[in-house]
């Protein structure tokens, strides 16, 4: 019995590099884009279609960056004139975010045309089969998540080398 778990262990562990895999097959990025931006313009698409404007940390939390990192990535993305700032007259203390032309042009090809074709071949799939695939994906990953948080060791606050 203890051989068929660890196989089964096996066999889910080589899905998820297999899934992993599949990241690589995205569109090849212009210079100077990095995956993350993608990320970053999809969140901002849905956001936009959803309430109409896209706040920095509302951007944070959809895309599950921490705000800092959020904010470093959409300052890279506006110096490349992917994304623009600004604050809306009703608070000027919200800071908004909203896509350039040339952010608007990414969006189109590498965004909503790649989501169109997955979406395309995600229709072969049975929509019933999908959901359990997701579901069952972020269980995996907590799974992962307890196991790894339960080897951690804890740490020594008077060592802090340990």
């Amino acid at each position: 019995m203890k051989d068929i778990n660890i196989k089964f262990v096996n066999s889910i562990l080589d899905a998820l590099e297999c899934a992993k895999e599949v990241l690589v097959l995205m569109p090849q990025l212009p210079p100077n884009m990095k995956p993350v931006y993608l990320r970053i313009l999809n969140v901002i698409y849905k956001i936009a279609n959803n309430t109409g404007r896209s706040r920095v940390s509302d951007i944070s939390k959809e895309s599950g960056l921490l705000l800092p990192n959020t904010t470093k990535v959409i300052n890279e993305m506006v110096e490349l004139n992917i994304l623009e700032k600004f604050t809306p007259d009703f608070d000027k203390r919200v800071v908004m975010v909203r896509a350039t032309s040339l952010g608007e042009k990414y969006i189109q090809k590498y965004v909503l045309s790649f989501i169109e074709g997955l979406e395309k071949e995600f229709s072969k799939i049975n929509e019933v089969e999908c959901m359990i695939m997701i579901d069952t994906i972020y269980k995996v990953c907590e799974a992962i998540k307890t196991v790894y948080e339960e080897k951690e060791p804890v740490k020594d606050i008077t060592n802090p080398w340990i």
